[in-house]
């Protein structure tokens, strides 16, 4: 089933096409890995863009849910198997234990067929990889969070990576699913309300559908009470496999425990912006610790890195609505409290960081002054006013 209302991805489509054609020269299955952060509408694009294709592909398309970011277990490698060979037609019974009998019967009922295989949230290489078809006449399209750079190494996948839609992208989103009357009728309050949602596509489809059922709701006054209520807007009527806090919570859960705190403190900073230095400092480890931490949390796709060149000041952005801003307004993640011991700790370091830097600063720029300060600032500071 097409998705309703899909608006924009226009390059993003352009580039699954020609993926798509330059599968005629390929001794190898192309496979096009589109990723992004949660809610950003990777699904939407892979369903929407196979939609377009399935002529293209007599010998059927097959769409898998691996459930790698869910409230349910990721599904193993075996029992995907399993499911691709009922829909190839085997019977149970015919369904070999082994996972590698299992992959060896898979390949070969694919063989020289022309299929069209949508693998949804995958969590990792590891779990796509069994599922891989072995012939180039079939076209995998896969969705993650995950940068899955094993596949792209080993493999040869090809990124297609997603970002929020555009503002003119996001406020047509909210004209499809609501109606073109209502969003036009308050252009000012449609832009604040794209940006409420940080223009994700998930967090926009509910706020249209909020409104839709309340009609005396103007778009202003839905904008004021998302500035008071934010996430409680955003349950989607109580839908865990849709409401936004879910749906990051989901991501959170998989990073390990020193990511995991990392990504808790970004959610203190004031700044939409934090080179490494400043993330040792906040998370008080050494920057070889915090760049490890910044690429699990890059790879996971809940920070972005808007500048790779810069290094040694890399610099890493929140995402998202922005991710941890969404969650710091109540103090919870996914509805558990966070640790929040464990964040206020890490305050001291970024102000001494914060002093220091400053320090070094003026230092340079009053080389005579010992403290770094000019003689009129030493004068003020001095002074008992």
């Amino acid at each position: 089933m097409d998705v309703p209302g899909f608006t924009g991805r226009t390059a993003e489509m352009a580039e699954l096409d020609d993926l798509l054609a330059a599968r005629d020269d390929s001794l190898a299955v192309v496979i096009s890995a589109v990723l992004g952060t949660a809610g950003v509408g990777k699904t939407a694009l892979a369903v929407h863009w196979a939609h377009g294709v399935r002529d293209q592909f007599p010998d059927g398309q097959i769409y898998l849910d691996l459930r790698g970011y869910d409230r349910e277990q990721p599904l193993q490698s075996g029992e995907a198997l399993a499911t691709l060979l009922r829909s190839l037609g085997s019977r149970d019974d015919d369904i070999p234990p082994r996972l590698e009998d299992r992959m060896a019967r898979y390949r070969s009922l694919v063989d020289g067929r022309r299929i069209l295989l949508l693998l949804d949230n995958a969590s990792s290489a590891d779990q796509v990889r069994p599922l891989l078809p072995g012939t180039p006449s079939c076209f995998v399209v896969l969705t993650s969070r995950d940068a899955l750079g094993g596949l792209v190494v080993r493999h040869g996948a090809r990124r297609v990576d997603l970002d929020v839609l555009s503002p003119t992208e996001a406020t047509n989103l909210l004209r499809s699913v609501l109606s073109r009357r209502r969003v036009d009728a308050d252009p000012t309050a449609a832009a604040a309300l794209a940006q409420q949602c940080a223009r994700l596509p998930l967090a926009l489809r509910i706020a249209a559908e909020y409104l839709a059922a309340h009609p005396s709701l103007s778009l202003a006054d839905l904008v004021v009470e998302l500035n008071r209520h934010h996430l409680d807007l955003f349950d989607a009527g109580g839908d865990e496999r849709t409401a936004v806090r879910s749906v990051f919570s989901w991501s959170y859960q998989h990073l390990p425990p020193p990511a995991a705190r990392v990504f808790r403190l970004l959610g203190l900073q004031p700044a939409h912006d934090s080179g490494v230095n400043e993330i040792a400092a906040l998370a008080d480890v050494e920057l070889s610790d915090a760049r490890r931490q910044i690429d699990v949390l890059l790879r996971a796709h809940l920070i972005a890195e808007p500048g790779l060149g810069r290094t040694p000041c890399m610099t890493c952005s929140r995402r998202t609505p922005r991710n941890v801003s969404l969650w710091r307004r109540n103090g919870t993640i996914g509805g558990a409290p966070s640790p929040v011991s464990s964040i206020i700790t890490g305050t001291p370091p970024l102000l001494r960081h914060a002093v220091a830097t400053r320090g070094a600063s003026c230092t340079m720029s009053w080389p005579s002054r010992r403290d770094g300060l000019p003689s009129s600032a030493r004068r003020k500071r001095q002074s008992p006013g």
